[in-house]
């Protein structure tokens, strides 16, 4: 079954497996559009289309506990304990932004969306704010986490074609991208608690490459 999205909408409470789900439900949803399920006969491109403008109308502004840009799924971010609030301000937020980048590149129409641009410069500032880094033990990881997602809806290209959308995000994924390759030379790709993490670093690079 091919799991779809028909707008981007913020969890009702801080239900923390609710919050887990909706972000997850976004990460296949991006999957499905790589694959090419999406969009289909059942979910046309005017649904992507609509969901697509949900994402940058449904864009967060600042408020407590969270800085403007954001796609946060936390109604009152505030309240969201330090070490999740990766997963819920800005892991929904790295899949919001490919999710844009992607569909914009399929579908023209979506980069004529009123503040499409916009939304995508003030969602690059919000994401790059923590450097990418997870938190905790997880944070490398979830570094390369981000960067897979960012890099599988084509960010890099787009920030290649468009570097004043976000400067620092560019100098970050540079200086990742500098980071992993030599991860990768010199055999330094097993992390602390087990795990080789040679097959992402590669994709990472890989996706990285447009701003060589």
């Amino acid at each position: 079954m091919i799991l779809t999205i028909k707008k981007f909408i913020v969890n009702k409470d801080n239900d923390y497996e609710n919050m887990t789900s909706r972000v997850g439900q976004m990460r296949i949803f991006l999957d499905h559009i790589l694959a090419g399920s999406v969009p289909n006969e059942n979910y046309t491109a005017d649904s992507l289309l609509a969901y697509c403008r949900s994402l940058i109308e449904g864009q967060r502004g600042a408020e407590e506990g969270l800085h403007a840009g954001s796609w946060s799924v936390s109604p009152a971010p505030a309240e969201i304990d330090e070490d999740d609030r990766v997963d819920y301000h800005f892991f929904p937020t790295y899949l919001a932004l490919s999710l844009l980048v992607l569909c914009g590149e399929k579908d023209h129409r979506i980069r004529e969306i009123p503040g499409y641009e916009e939304a995508l410069a003030k969602g690059f500032s919000f994401a790059v704010s923590r450097n990418l880094e997870g938190y905790g033990f997880n944070s490398f990881f979830q570094q390369v986490e981000a960067v897979l997602i960012l890099g599988s809806g084509g960010c890099a290209r787009w920030l290649k074609d468009h570097p004043e959308s976000s400067p620092e995000m560019v100098s970050c994924l540079k200086d990742l991208a500098a980071d992993y390759a030599e991860r990768l030379e010199t055999n330094k790709t097993v992390l602390a608690f087990g795990g080789d993490y040679r097959e992402q670093l590669t994709l990472a690079c890989r996706y990285m490459e447009p701003l060589a």
